[in-house]
């Protein structure tokens, strides 16, 4: 579902999009599913394209 949040975004700059993605995902999306994102992509388990993986990237914590 982030690949496809990701690629809507495609007419924006890579940078600006991932910063909408990111946005999303913090804004709609349950703090279980931001954690169950982020298992999977440290797991390796998370086929992500680049957008979608620097946006999961920035719900890291610091």
């Amino acid at each position: 579902m982030v690949n496809q949040i990701a690629i809507n975004q495609a007419y924006l700059p890579d940078d600006e999009a991932v910063e909408v993605v990111a946005s999303h995902l913090t804004m709609f999306w349950a703090p279980a599913m931001r954690t169950d994102l982020l298992a999977a992509v440290a797991a390796g388990d998370a086929d992500l394209n680049e957008v979608a993986l620097r946006a999961v990237q920035q719900l890291q914590p610091a």
